[in-house]
């Protein structure tokens, strides 16, 4: 008797695509290809539309992309949010999860919970608890909020998933009652093989760089720590040591909307023009090469809850500057420096030791080892996030059948 056929786990993703945090956009993305490399992929549909463009990187991974009537429809998307925020019973909840049954799909995976009377089992997502660590970077709402969000993601979803210990750690503390649900899942960064077809030294004359430089791919946040930057390239100048930094990412901070210009004056003011280059935002493409052309990558971040700088540093094979956070030790790129992020001249003593130590282009031996461990690690990724989304859509069922 031949045995009988079960079709594949159907798993919505909230689009959580927006340029003002494209991390997000490539957090699923590399999700997806994640999920794909398991033995047994699920059925992967995107609910709901980004508000601008960057939702299209992941049309080639996902076999739906699906909008509801609630989503079709601005005053019922108003009335789910109000419902979900307030917990008052307007009905959305149920219209929701009566729609995505309909779509037969098993289990849905977002950043925000879907309200109280939501029966399709909840994968939660929180990237990291930031705003308890590093509380004068958000203004009293903004914690506010975040603190009730997240403590109703606690009491509804079945599982709340976290890219690191230390963020599970974290969680523990910010709710004990609801510590069980916390389920760590290191997401893993992909690089396609055509990032290694080509030379990347073209990328000196593209954005006219030296042939050495240092590279670092943050959005200019505060949290991710810049101005500590500016003040290692002063010291080393007034040792008329030569370096250069290339920075690339988005230059606003909706938190903090004076930090860039005020960091761009201090740059101005210190006469760094010549030592530090900001490209602002830039094809992915390029960030990828511009990793591989350099002598070493610097991630100088105050607080990261699994930093994606670090992983594609990690994933491409690539030296490493780091900030001795608890977080990047549990990382553990091979080969990396570690600084006190609140000290200057530590920074500054990185880089020099980089500079006398390392050459600009790919590092052979680090990329090939990369490049061999990145198909095993991809697939681990895959694996835990479906062991513990076939474990809630089984305890779901039976729960519901019982």
């Amino acid at each position: 008797m031949a045995s009988e056929f079960k079709p594949p786990i159907r798993i919505a993703f909230d689009n959580i695509c927006t340029q003002q945090w494209i991390a997000g956009c490539h957090y699923l993305k590399n999700l997806f290809i994640a999920l794909k490399s398991t033995d047994d992929p699920p059925s992967l549909v995107v609910c709901g539309e980004a508000p601008d463009n960057s939702a299209t990187m992941l049309n080639q991974f996902v076999e739906q992309q699906i909008l509801s009537p609630i989503q079709r429809h601005r005053l019922l998307s108003q009335a789910f949010r109000i419902e979900r925020r307030f917990g008052i019973p307007l009905g959305m909840s149920q219209l929701a999860a009566a729609f995505l049954r309909n779509q037969t799909i098993d289990i849905i995976f977002a950043m925000v919970d879907q309200g109280q009377r939501f029966n399709v089992p909840l994968m939660a997502w929180i990237p990291d608890f930031q705003h308890i660590h590093l509380p004068q970077m958000f203004s009293q709402q903004e914690i506010v909020y975040r603190n009730r969000t997240y403590l109703r993601m606690a009491k509804r979803a079945e599982c709340i998933v976290l890219s690191s210990h230390k963020a599970l750690d974290d969680f523990q503390n910010f709710v004990p009652l609801y510590a069980y649900k916390g389920q760590v899942v290191n997401f893993v960064a992909d690089v396609p093989t055509s990032v290694y077809e080509t030379n990347p030294d073209w990328v000196c004359e593209y954005y006219h760089l030296p042939e050495r430089f240092i590279y670092v791919p943050n959005q200019f946040w505060k949290h991710k720590n810049h101005q500590l930057i500016v003040e290692a390239l002063y010291r080393l100048k007034m040792k008329n040591i030569d370096a250069f930094v290339v920075c690339s990412g988005n230059t606003t901070d909706g938190r903090n909307p004076n930090y860039f210009p005020q960091l761009q004056s201090t740059i101005e003011r210190l006469k760094l023009q010549d030592r530090l280059l900001i490209l602002g935002v830039i094809p992915h493409e390029h960030i990828f090469q511009l990793i591989r052309q350099s002598i070493a990558v610097l991630q100088p971040s105050l607080f990261e809850g699994w930093s994606t700088t670090v992983e594609e540093t990690k994933s491409i094979g690539k030296r490493i500057i780091l900030s001795d956070l608890a977080v990047h030790r549990e990382q553990n790129p091979p080969s990396a420096l570690y600084f006190d992020p609140f000290d200057a001249e530590a920074l500054a003593n990185c880089l020099l030791k980089t500079l006398a130590e390392a050459t600009p282009g790919p590092d052979r031996l680090m990329e090939n080892y990369a490049r061999e461990q990145l198909p095993h690690r991809t697939k681990a990724f895959g694996e835990a996030f479906m062991k513990i989304a076939r474990e809630i859509v089984l305890s779901y069922s039976k729960t519901n059948q019982s």
